[in-house]
C-alpha cells in the first residue's frame, strides 16, 4: 500500500506541475467505476476523520465516468480534508455520487461544519485566500485547495459550485459531463 501511494504521489505531483505551471489541459482520461473510486478515496481519508471524532459517510451511485483518476482523487481529497477542518468532533462529512439525467456525474462532499458566510463564497476559491487565515494556518492549509479543485474539474469539462450557511455547514459540489472528451479541452478516453 505504501509502495503504491507512493508511485501515485509521486506521479501526480508532476500532473499537477504540468497542471498549474504549464497550464496544460489535455489530461489523457479514462473510464472509472465511479463507486469503487469513491469508496476508495473516501476510505484514505477516513482514518484522519475518525481520529478527529468525525463520521464519514461514502454513498456513490454506480456509473462510469470519464476521469483523470490521480487529478480527480486530489480534488475530492482536499474537499474531504477542508470538511474535516471545518467540522467539530460528533459532526459529520459525506461523500455522495450521482449520475445525472442525460449523462454526467456529480460528486458532492457536505459537512456540519462552522459554514462560510456569504460575502466569502465569492472569493474562497481564490488561490492563497482564506476565510480564517489563523485557523487554516494552524491545520496546515496555505489557501490553495479550491484554487486547485477548480482548476480539476475545468481540466474535467465540469462545474465546481459552493453552498454554505454558517454555523450549519457547506455542501460543494462538482459537475462534470459523462464523455470522452471535455468542453474545457481535456483529453481523450484511455481503455
Amino acid at each position: 500500500y505504501i509502495f503504491r501511494e507512493g508511485r501515485r504521489l509521486e506521479a501526480l505531483s508532476g500532473k499537477l506541475m504540468e497542471l498549474i505551471v504549464l497550464d496544460r489541459r489535455d489530461f489523457p482520461l479514462r473510464f472509472t467505476a465511479m463507486r469503487a473510486f469513491l469508496e476508495r478515496t473516501g476510505n484514505a481519508l477516513r482514518p484522519a476523520l475518525e481520529g478527529a471524532g468525525i463520521r464519514l459517510e461514502v454513498d456513490a451511485e454506480e456509473a462510469p465516468a470519464f476521469l483523470e483518476p490521480d487529478l480527480m482523487e486530489t480534488a475530492c481529497l482536499n474537499l474531504l480534508d477542508n470538511a474535516r477542518k471545518a467540522t467539530p468532533p460528533g459532526g459529520s462529512v459525506t461523500l455522495t455520487g450521482r449520475a445525472v439525467e442525460g449523462g454526467g456525474y456529480l460528486i458532492q462532499v457536505s459537512d456540519t461544519g462552522r459554514g462560510i458566510p456569504a460575502e466569502e463564497l465569492g472569493r474562497i476559491a481564490e488561490p492563497f485566500y482564506m476565510v480564517d487565515k489563523s485557523r487554516s494556518r494552524a491545520q496546515g492549509g496555505a489557501g490553495l485547495g479550491l484554487a486547485l479543485c477548480r482548476e480539476i474539474v475545468s481540466v474535467h469539462g465540469g462545474a465546481m459550485e459552493l453552498d454554505s450557511s454558517p454555523g450549519e455547514g457547506t455542501l460543494v459540489t462538482l459537475r462534470f459531463p459523462l464523455s470522452q472528451s471535455t468542453e474545457g479541452g481535456g483529453g481523450h478516453a484511455e481503455p
